[in-house]
């Protein structure tokens, strides 16, 4: 609970310790934050509005977040993801197709609401992980922490802090 307490003060960092992971979530899904990464999990129960609300609110934090996808699809779907506001980055032939990794920046809400489906979509097969990349600090963690606190079952998971010298 004193970790919850700290966390709820948006004290990420306070005693002259450094945080080096924030994980926060309900049981149905988990928001791991470090400097360099958020990772993202998604268990099969989760619903596709809370989905929503966790990524729009990552947006609403810090636009520069930016996800890697990789899809293996025919040509033509290429450029649909490109038409969603996706970037694509590379693509070569594969068996089945085309492997394409396509750039998706957080501040393109038409591509967010496409990712949103297609996590929804995935966890009809299994539970799912994203990796997010982000430059944020631990303030921005706090101001992620207190804007999904407000949904419901919403906790601070975990703290690790780096040691000092």
């Amino acid at each position: 609970m004193a970790e919850n307490k700290e966390a709820n003060s948006g004290i990420f960092s306070g005693d002259g310790r450094n945080v080096s992971l924030v994980e926060m979530g309900r049981d149905d899904m988990t928001v791991s934050c470090t400097q360099g990464k958020i990772i993202l999990w998604f268990g099969r129960q989760v619903s596709e509005s809370l989905i929503r609300q966790v990524i729009f609110c990552i947006s609403s934090i810090d636009s520069s977040v930016s996800h890697e996808q990789e899809v293996v699809c025919d040509f033509k779907t290429i450029s649909e993801y490109e038409s969603m506001g996706y970037t694509l980055i590379s693509y070569a032939k594969t068996k089945g197709g085309y492997r394409a990794i396509f750039n998706l920046q957080f501040s393109k809400k038409f591509a967010l609401a496409h990712f949103v489906k297609s996590i929804a979509s995935q966890l009809k097969e299994k539970d799912v992980r994203k990796n997010l990349h982000w430059d944020g600090s631990f303030d921005s963690v706090t101001l992620l922490y207190n804007e999904l606190k407000k949904l419901d079952d919403w906790e601070i998971k975990r703290i690790e802090y780096k040691a000092v010298e």
